[in-house]
């Protein structure tokens, strides 16, 4: 247990240090005030991106390769990690309009099969380890390339107790490896990923408007998956060489540093502006804002600058939230917001991830609308698969 309960606050520890040193290079790269330095700062970092991509084509990894790899082969090859969090961090550090979270989702995946392993390794051998000198044990323990011990089903311990025991120390440790994490931002005093839109005085006489809201957000939801399918598709067959699919990237950071310098990096700070600087722009100032950076994500993921979108598209489905928010001024603006931006994100991602997501930069007041509309949307794409599996 005090093993395990060491590694997993090292991994925890590990996905900090990424955060915090990602806010550090970041502000190295932008503080300069001077578009033409960070040009030429983002020409150099898309070169060194092309450099680490021509020799490691198959990076970044993200959450979803990691578990297919699982999946596929019961372990996963956890000796890339930390060269997977370099490029990543690359590619956060120039501006780039994908979020940090599917790499060190990924990073954290395979890093918990790496503690499984040496976890394994200590139950294994634990006997020959108590006969070594102490120096020579720890050694071994916190060598973190070798002395390792695999899954393999046939020597698994098939005792009920110590199989119940596993399944309790996987969220004791899953819970300590977040405990250290927190710690870590919170004594490095790191922004917080999540910051609260404001009050809701909303009304059930105006739950009438939900369903209306909720067709606007599907529909605008299906257009981004169609164009963002489209897209892909059109990028694909052109084969265009790494270098040039780089560059375009390059480029599109650099276009969005002058035109709308706002929707570089993953939008995860950029949230206060809809109650800050923005909260008095138009409705279709914001709804271009949301368009664009949706159109950068694409772009950005396209263009071999790939990382998480669940906070780029977060952020997107806030502004349009606001924006039509903006057009219904007769009622709650949060209650608006928060149907339209769980709609979205419904359609773009899942109901379930939504459902949780949004619920954490809202009030309590307004947690059973998102609830409902996870709930919804979920139903709605459940019938919708069913229809497509039987037609």
């Amino acid at each position: 247990m005090i093993y395990g309960f060491l590694l997993s606050a090292i991994i925890g520890v590990i996905a900090g240090l990424f955060l915090i040193l990602e806010g550090i290079t970041s502000e190295a790269v932008w503080s300069s005030n001077n578009r033409l330095v960070e040009a030429v700062l983002v020409i150099i970092g898309s070169l060194i991106l092309y450099l680490l991509l021509n020799r490691w084509p198959n990076l970044p990894k993200t959450s979803q390769d990691s578990l297919r790899e699982l999946k596929l082969n019961k372990t996963i090859d956890y000796h890339d990690v930390f060269l997977n969090l370099l490029i990543t961090l690359i590619i956060l550090s120039f501006g780039a309009g994908v979020g940090p979270e599917a790499a060190l989702l990924s990073a954290i995946i395979s890093l918990s099969i790496w503690q499984a392993d040496k976890v394994r390794y200590l139950y294994f051998e634990y006997d020959k380890l108590k006969k070594l000198p102490l120096h020579e044990t720890l050694k071994r323990l916190f060598d973190p390339f070798k002395f390792q011990q695999k899954y393999v089903g046939a020597t698994a311990p098939k005792i009920p107790s110590i199989i119940k025991q596993k399944r309790i120390l996987y969220p004791v440790f899953i819970i300590n490896g977040i405990l250290a994490f927190t710690l870590l931002i919170r004594q490095t005093d790191q922004p917080s990923f999540i910051i609260k839109l404001g009050e809701s005085n909303w009304h059930p006489v105006d739950i009438w408007i939900l369903p209306i809201l909720m067709i606007v957000g599907i529909i605008f939801g299906k257009s981004c998956k169609l164009f963002y399918k489209v897209f892909h598709m059109w990028i694909n067959r052109m084969n265009l060489p790494l270098l040039l699919k780089v560059s375009m990237g390059a480029i599109a950071i650099i276009l969005i540093s002058y035109l709308a310098p706002d929707l570089l990096f993953s939008g995860q700070h950029s949230l206060n502006l809809l109650i800050g600087n923005w909260a008095n722009k138009s409705p279709l100032f914001l709804m271009v804002m949301g368009i664009l950076k949706l159109l950068f994500l694409a772009w950005c993921l396209n263009f071999n600058w790939r990382g998480g979108h669940i906070f780029p598209i977060t952020f997107a489905a806030m502004i349009e939230g606001f924006a039509i928010a903006q057009l219904l001024p007769g009622y709650d603006q949060l209650f608006i917001v928060a149907i339209v931006a769980t709609t979205i994100m419904s359609e773009l991602i899942s109901p379930v991830v939504a459902g949780i997501f949004i619920m954490l930069f809202f009030p309590l007041k307004l947690t059973p609308i998102i609830i409902l509309v996870a709930i919804l949307m979920y139903l709605k794409n459940k019938i919708g698969f069913k229809k497509t599996a039987n037609s």
